[in-house]
């Protein structure tokens, strides 16, 4: 992954994140403190996603691999739109605008987790680390 990739894919979860968090003030605007159930989903989201994220600068594969199935469950959970409109419907406009432009910055996020490199910097993919390593003279 290039740095640039690396850091286009961090502003597109750091939206995602504010987003949730922009969702947990509809949720509980909506629903009062009945909505308290609704609203931990997207906290564990807005937490979970920016850690996530950062674990990409140490270049480990398994981080990207981990934040592109938390944000695959997230495009998937977008699925869930009609339920969520029937039960705040005074709030469908915002809503909509909130899943949507989530649904944007995922599909974003993971096509900058997978792009090839163009730019020349790239941060390399370790593998588990080597206990000694053997050094050529010569």
């Amino acid at each position: 992954m290039t740095e640039k990739n690396v850091n286009r894919t961090l502003a597109a979860v750091l939206a995602i994140a504010a987003l949730h968090v922009l969702a947990i003030g509809v949720a509980l605007l909506a629903l009062g403190p009945a909505g308290a159930g609704v609203i931990v989903p997207h906290l564990v989201l807005a937490v979970l996603l920016p850690l996530r994220a950062y674990k990409l600068r140490g270049g480990r594969p398994k981080a990207r691999r981990i934040l592109t199935v938390v944000l695959g469950i997230q495009i998937v959970a977008h699925a869930t739109l009609p339920g969520v409109i029937a039960q705040m419907p005074g709030y469908a406009v915002p809503i909509v605008v909130l899943q949507a432009l989530s649904l944007v910055c995922e599909v974003a996020a993971i096509v900058f987790l997978w792009a090839p490199g163009r730019s020349g910097v790239e941060i390399q993919e370790r593998g588990p680390e080597l206990v000694g390593t053997v050094r050529g003279h010569g």
